[in-house]
């Protein structure tokens, strides 16, 4: 009876490996967080599979030990197009954003685990919106909530400027630590 339960084992093991299925979708690319200029040194340099690379400006505040990363509009669209910002289903499971809801002028969306997280965002002089819990990638490397502003309302916005730099490769990047950045995370870049 065990030969006839490994046989079994060892044919559907084959038939995965041979139909090319995958259990665990792999990475084609890094996020890097931190500086403008250690990203932007970073993203200048070449790695062997690299075909596309970007950067975005962001900016960081850091409230009771906890951090908010803002982004404008143009920058959400740009995530969302790539299929890397993702709404957590279930705990665990996370979904591509298909599109932003419409941000009014004075109004922000806020992407955090829960609708009461301990954030205090009464200083902003807009209305805050719950709008679900979004991650960036695969989880909340960099931040802990997540707040997209009207482009305009973005550059007037005050906080502490920083940079993502989104690298896609045409293979499963070598893995993270290579880069003289503050935070690195490898993600699967779709779009």
């Amino acid at each position: 009876m065990k030969k006839i339960t490994l046989w079994i084992t060892a044919l559907c093991a084959g038939a995965i490996i041979l139909s090319g299925c995958s259990i665990l979708d792999k990475a084609n690319g890094i996020i890097l967080y931190g500086d403008e200029e250690k990203v932007l040194a970073s993203l200048k340099e070449e790695h062997k599979g690299q075909i596309e690379k970007d950067s975005i400006l962001v900016k960081l505040m850091e409230a009771d030990g906890e951090r908010l990363l803002i982004m404008d509009v143009t920058s959400a669209q740009y995530l969302i197009d790539k299929e890397l910002l993702r709404e957590v289903e279930d705990g665990k499971d996370s979904e591509a954003v298909p599109s932003l809801p419409e941000i009014a002028e004075g109004e922000a969306i806020l992407f955090a685990k829960k609708a009461d997280s301990n954030i205090h965002l009464d200083s902003l002089a807009v209305q805050v919106n719950y709008e679900g819990n979004v991650i960036i990638g695969d989880g909340r490397v960099y931040a802990d909530f997540f707040l997209v502003l009207a482009d305009e309302e973005f550059q007037e916005f005050e906080a502490e400027e920083k940079t993502m730099g989104i690298i896609q490769y045409n293979k499963d990047p070598d893995g993270i630590g290579g880069f003289d950045v503050e935070k690195e995370q490898l993600v699967k870049i779709e779009g």
